[in-house]
């Protein structure tokens, strides 16, 4: 037996008149078919919105007050400036006056210091000239011809001395006083270092009495700023390694003693007085 079909014009039939008429009034305020429908992330005003897409559904006002800033939105938002750092102190470069002119003389010893230390000027930016004459003693520098043509072919701004390694042994160590002297006034004024020899056995006190003879030159014993200097095979001159340590325990006192001036860029601090036994 056939079922019978459904009629949708009846069952429309049966329905109540005023239900009708509220379907009719709601298709009459539709918006046109090109209207640009909301987005479904966009609540309507008045509405609380949930994010569904998080784990933890965070809830945001909308209507008439703005949503409250988000945890990325936070994280984004711009630091303070950082504090700028403490600048570092000046390297010993920055305290050499660049393209000043270092001449070194002297002997044996002024060839094992002389390599090194010229390498850190050079770095520095200073130029320098090794003079040295093996073997060579104070009175050959003083007397001889050398010394005078030197200066004047370079014209130094500062003048290096290495002598007394070969004259620890002599027995009268107190004849030397008067080339000393005489050697530190054909410098002219210039700013000068006597660079002592580090020693490798007690002298017969011959650096004492360049100690005392040498001004206005500055006396720098090397003995008291390296210790232990390693030895080359011949137990006196020092080893590669130490003309290095040599070399740089001299320049770092070069820029601790230099002050400087508009004519002399390579004067130094004058020199500090031995303290008085009694203190």
């Amino acid at each position: 037996m056939q079922k019978p079909r459904r009629r949708r014009g009846l069952e429309l039939d049966l329905l109540p008149l005023g239900f009708l008429l509220a379907v009719a009034a709601c298709g009459s305020q539709a918006p046109p078919a090109n209207a640009a429908l909301p987005s479904p992330s966009t609540p309507a005003p008045g509405l609380i919105a949930v994010n569904a897409s998080s784990s933890d559904a965070s809830v945001a006002s909308v209507g008439d007050h703005p949503p409250l800033p988000s945890d990325s939105e936070t994280k984004a938002s711009p630091a303070p400036p950082a504090v700028a750092p403490a600048q570092p102190p000046a390297s010993p470069a920055d305290e050499l006056p660049q393209g000043s002119l270092v001449l070194h003389i002297g002997d044996s010893f002024a060839d094992a210091l002389g390599g090194s230390l010229g390498r850190l000027l050079k770095t520095a930016g200073v130029r320098n000239e090794l003079e040295f004459k093996t073997p060579s003693y104070i009175p050959n520098w003083s007397y001889g011809p050398e010394l005078p043509r030197y200066l004047a072919r370079h014209q130094p701004d500062l003048v290096l001395i290495t002598l007394g390694a070969n004259e620890i042994e002599i027995p009268h160590p107190e004849d030397r006083a008067k080339p000393i002297k005489h050697l530190v006034s054909l410098l002219g004024g210039r700013p000068c270092v006597w660079i002592a020899p580090p020693l490798w056995k007690p002298d017969s006190g011959v650096l004492k009495v360049i100690r005392e003879n040498v001004a206005p030159c500055r006396y720098l014993d090397s003995d008291r700023l390296v210790h232990d200097l390693p030895r080359a095979h011949d137990k006196i001159h020092p080893s590669l390694a130490g003309r290095d340590i040599w070399a740089k325990a001299v320049f770092e006192w070069l820029v601790r003693e230099r002050v400087g001036s508009a004519t002399q860029p390579r004067a130094l601090k004058p020199e500090t007085p031995a303290p008085s036994p009694n203190n």
